[in-house]
């Protein structure tokens, strides 16, 4: 977690990395709404199904235009989603993409097919997603009230922390005695994933940083 507070505090520090790193966040956002519009089928859909994906298309959106925000009110430069528009874009859509790979391996002898196991992927992948939400917004919540950043994450936090209690609830009532030894597997699976990004995000700012003092 020190890496992570550390890597936070250099990019909070600048404007414009800062700027490409909330547009990623708002990437990975929209990564998870996608996957829960392809992962969730109409038989299995109710109305909380449908609040989580506005809630989270409401988070993209958000960051997005916190991102223009520190952007000077300027889109050019974090308009896209595209890698020059973003800090570590693609490894993040590589940490979303492998959380949701590794979970549907866990699930491969599960007993589930079709709808079912799609929609249990979905809670095993998201609730190890959140657990991760759950440490860093906090986390980064502190670097901006220290930066005096002009915007906030507790609202998102706020949703999150609510997902993954719901989460939770759902994946007891799917497996009621191996749901906690599959979330501790995703969380294995997360935490490695997430390691990868770490990586390339502290490897993009001494670039940038680099290409600034030459």
């Amino acid at each position: 977690m020190g890496e992570l507070r550390r890597l936070l505090a250099a990019v909070v520090a600048s404007p414009a990395l800062h700027a490409r790193f909330v547009n990623t966040l708002s990437r990975m956002e929209y990564i998870g709404v996608r996957k829960m519009l392809k992962a969730r089928h109409a038989d299995n859909l109710d109305e909380e199904g449908l609040l989580h994906m506005i809630e989270e298309a409401s988070h993209a959106m958000r960051l997005k235009r916190a991102a223009i925000q520190l952007n000077g009110g300027q889109q050019e430069g974090v308009r896209t989603y595209s890698e020059q528009d973003t800090l570590s874009g693609p490894a993040g859509e590589r940490y979303m993409q492998g959380v949701d790979r590794g979970c549907e391996a866990l699930l491969a002898d599960c007993g589930l097919e079709g709808p079912a196991r799609s929609d249990a992927n979905y809670l095993l992948s998201t609730t190890a997603i959140e657990i991760r939400a759950e440490a860093f917004y906090p986390m980064y919540e502190e670097c901006l009230k220290a930066a005096g950043a002009p915007f906030s994450v507790k609202s998102i936090l706020k949703d999150e922390l609510r997902h993954l209690a719901e989460m939770g609830e759902s994946m007891s009532a799917i497996f009621p005695s191996t749901w906690s030894e599959l979330i501790g597997r995703a969380v294995e699976i997360e935490t490695e994933c997430f390691e990868q990004w770490l990586r390339a995000m502290q490897t993009a700012v001494q670039t940038s940083h680099a290409n600034a003092g030459a």
